[in-house]
């Protein structure tokens, strides 16, 4: 008895069963695939709100004009002051006057969560960017353009030795900047595949039916001298401790 209870706790996996399990459950997979799939696509198509962005383009120029090391310390001079400007820009100064030139349709609070500043990844380039996202390709076109207006006023106090530019001016978006309504439906069937495929391998984990022939031998010790096949289709399942108990009571039939 003791030795069969042993086997009866020792679960071997193997590639087959593996394979056997996957190919048993794709149909889920599948399944869930394609219904968390839908169910992301017509969520991101319908129900989350549509925003479109336009970007302004600004450079610092400085007013002294030379060459050779003058003018390497001209262009290292706006270079560095990109990150003041942006700095100045993202203040509540300039989202006011920003708001007064939209005609107040914006408070100034509205628009920090529409314009940002930034600069690209090269530290020493005199450029830098203003994103502007609105719920409409034409409403960001017009806070764009409003941007390039007011920014070089509020910025041409700052210094006598620089000015800013417009480099270039905003057009209007032609497609949404989100959502990404594929990436989404991507990621949901994606996320439904790999879901229903861990539920059929822990299904499969806690499955404690007789599957296979060898199975019963290696559970009770006897040999299979022959089999009876399952002419619907399904696999045979045998519960392994209910064919323990019964082949223990046979033995103390015998054994009486």
């Amino acid at each position: 008895m003791d030795n069969n209870k042993e086997k009866n706790e020792v679960y071997e996996i193997s590639l087959k069963d593996i394979f056997a399990t996957f190919k048993r459950g794709l149909w889920l997979m599948i399944s869930c695939a394609i219904v968390f799939g839908a169910l992301a696509f017509g969520y991101s198509s319908l129900f989350i709100p549509k925003t479109y962005t336009s970007t302004v383009k600004l450079y610092v120029k400085t007013s002294t004009v030379g060459e050779g090391y003058q003018a390497l310390s001209s262009y290292n001079l706006a270079a560095g002051k990109v990150n003041t400007y942006i700095e100045m820009l993202d203040t509540n100064k300039f989202r006011e006057k920003l708001s007064d030139n939209l005609d107040n349709k914006y408070t100034a609070a509205e628009l920090r969560s529409r314009v940002s500043f930034s600069r690209s990844d090269d530290e020493n380039t005199e450029v830098f960017s203003a994103t502007i996202t609105a719920g409409s390709p034409t409403e960001a076109k017009v806070i764009a353009d409003s941007v390039a207006d007011v920014a070089p006023g509020i910025m041409s106090g700052l210094d006598d030795d620089t000015e800013l530019k417009i480099v270039d001016n905003a057009t209007i978006p032609t497609r949404p900047s989100a959502p990404s309504v594929m990436k989404n439906t991507f990621m949901a069937a994606a996320g439904g595949f790999f879901l229903a495929l861990i539920i059929v391998f822990i299904r499969e984990l806690l499955d404690n039916k007789i599957k296979y022939s060898t199975d019963v031998t290696e559970i009770i010790g006897i040999p299979i001298l022959s089999a009876i096949p399952d002419f619907n289709g399904d696999r045979i399942l045998l519960n392994a401790t209910g064919t323990n108990a019964n082949t223990e009571e046979s033995e103390g039939e015998n054994n009486g």
